[in-house]
């Protein structure tokens, strides 16, 4: 029995020691020149590993960066901040989650669970704020101008605000605020005439014609062979992958996605 105790206590440190040497052995790494590319060959790394949902759960609001999986959002963010540390000549695993903890909450200060970015439209603008990616809907998209509240209006599927009345209306706050923010989007109907201003490497997030919700999904434009495909984490595939199919006919053949978000990296 006390070996079972002591092999549960050792074993998230183990994962952690093993996490810092995976992120200090891509920091290590030399990367192409071309910003796209550099975000393609930061995301390669993970090609493979599973898809895991809801890994940013949990009873305490604290600041999780799991390598071993990964859903769509986490996969960006974290190739996001990679990115951003090689940009900035950091090395070091600890700066890599100071970045994490940048990009992923509000001012970078964690507060309880509506300090944490929740919206990929809002991480968006709030990464453009402080000049780390541009949004290049604004110049080849058109403005959407949805009212984001899915969270608020569908509070039975978090457990957070379930029965919480109190970050329940910090959620519907936070909502509020984000009408602030101009929401930039290619239609689908137009994504044949734009599609040849994407670029390799750019992110990119499928919009949604579900009511109040921003987007469906995310990942990064990966250009093969003249043909824009995308790399993603895949919960259909349940794996990191790179599409086999273009991300046209993926967009075309899930009729919630009715756009498309455009970020490009500085």
């Amino acid at each position: 029995m006390k070996k079972i105790y002591l092999l549960f206590i050792l074993l998230p440190f183990c994962a952690l020691a093993q996490d810092a040497q995976t992120i200090e052995r891509i920091l290590s790494q030399e990367l192409p020149s071309d910003k796209g590319e550099k975000m393609i060959t930061l995301a390669s790394n993970f090609l493979g590993r599973p898809y895991i949902a809801s890994t940013l759960e949990g009873n305490k609001e604290e600041l999780k960066c799991r390598l071993d999986g990964f859903d769509c959002y986490t996969l960006v963010e974290t190739t996001t901040a990679l990115y951003l540390c090689k940009q900035k000549g950091y090395d070091s695993y600890e700066a890599f989650l100071d970045q994490m903890q940048l990009l992923r909450y509000r001012d970078g200060i964690i507060d309880g669970y509506t300090s944490r970015i929740h919206y990929f439209f809002e991480w968006a603008k709030r990464a453009e704020e402080k000049g780390y990616l541009q949004d290049v809907g604004s110049t080849i998209g058109v403005k959407n101008n949805k009212k984001i509240n899915f969270m608020s209006t569908h509070r039975q599927y978090y457990s957070a605000f379930k029965t919480n009345n109190e970050v329940w209306e910090d959620i519907k706050y936070m909502e509020e605020d984000l009408a602030e923010f101009p929401f930039y989007y290619i239609p689908k109907d137009q994504y044949k005439a734009k599609k040849s201003q994407l670029k390799h490497g750019d992110i990119i997030a499928f919009t949604s014609n579900l009511g109040g919700l921003d987007v469906n999904h995310e990942g990064m434009v990966y250009i093969k062979n003249g043909e824009v495909h995308f790399l993603h984490a895949s919960s259909e595939e349940k794996k990191v992958i790179i599409s086999t199919e273009t991300l046209e006919t993926y967009m075309n053949r899930i009729p919630k996605h009715n756009g498309l978000m455009v970020l490009r990296m500085n």
